[in-house]
């Protein structure tokens, strides 16, 4: 197991945004009463309730790139700068959970890096398995009572769940804070595109959802006219997952592995290209 709780980051030319400016468009965006705009109002009051029972120094947020937790670290940090500024308090690092994965793409850890220059984040990463993670977690930052998580519904095990639900009692103990527990793939990615969230360049690669190298592949159902198609794109969001698999083995018995491999060359200059123009991969 490793634990890296003082992180070195990589950044490259990423700088901290204004979180003012996030904080008013995501405020604003939450008055419209269109349906996205009411899951971003419920998620911000979700959000502030925490922080109202919790205080702001003893929450944490669960960040790996996915695009899930990233649109709710927007989020986060958009509740928390008016929460400071509503009691003349400074804006802090933001204490965030990493579980590192096994074998993991580069375009990810250098997104995750970028991510805490950004919006200042104060990175722990852990490895192992998430119960182990999650004690080294806790015992780097006892003071830490609840963890935001961008789980949904649709997730594996996200039906169980409510916004307020704490870890079972044989795990480290936290609250974990789910403010986007009832939102769709769609509404996440609504959400990032109407924000200008920034987010991990996969998802413009034919990637819909991010895991370990060995068990994570572009999404099939992206693939149109010889080149894969960005995942804000992808017509049904049941299909989310059809680019993971349990195993290496399984992920070379999919349907799409033979032509996939038919067009390797096609997908690298498509990627060297979106590598280019996203700043993500620079």
């Amino acid at each position: 197991m490793v634990s890296r709780t003082a992180v070195t980051l990589t950044g490259g030319d990423a700088v901290e945004l204004d979180f003012g400016a996030i904080s008013s468009a995501t405020y604003k965006l939450a008055t419209q009463k269109s349906q996205l705009g009411q899951k971003i109002a419920s998620a911000l009051r979700i959000i502030e309730q925490a922080i109202d029972k919790y205080g702001a120094d003893r929450l944490a947020l669960s960040f790996n790139g996915g695009k899930d937790c990233t649109a709710l670290m927007h989020l986060v940090r958009a509740a928390l700068l008016r929460h400071a500024e509503a009691r003349g308090q400074p804006t802090d690092a933001l204490v965030s959970f990493c579980l590192l994965y096994k074998k993991t793409f580069s375009e990810i850890d250098r997104f995750v890096q970028q991510s805490a220059i950004r919006y200042r984040l104060a990175l722990a990463e852990k490895s192992g398995s998430m119960r182990q993670g999650l004690q080294l977690f806790k015992d780097d930052h006892p003071e830490i009572q609840a963890i935001f998580v961008g789980t949904r519904r649709d997730d594996p095990h996200g039906s169980k769940i409510d916004y307020f639900s704490p870890t079972d009692a044989d795990w480290p103990q936290f609250m974990r804070v789910n403010p986007v527990l009832d939102w769709s793939f769609d509404d996440i990615w609504a959400y990032i595109r109407s924000a200008n969230v920034p987010y991990c360049c996969l998802y413009d690669q034919g990637y819909t959802s991010l895991g370990d190298v060995d068990t994570t592949a572009r999404n099939p159902a992206l693939f149109k006219d010889g080149l894969y198609q960005p995942a804000w794109s992808l017509a049904d969001g049941c299909l989310e997952r059809s680019g993971r698999s349990s195993s290496n083995a399984s992920r070379s018995s999919d349907a799409s592995a033979s032509k996939a491999a038919a067009d390797d060359a096609k997908r690298e200059q498509q990627q060297q290209q979106q590598q280019q123009s996203h700043p993500a991969c620079r």
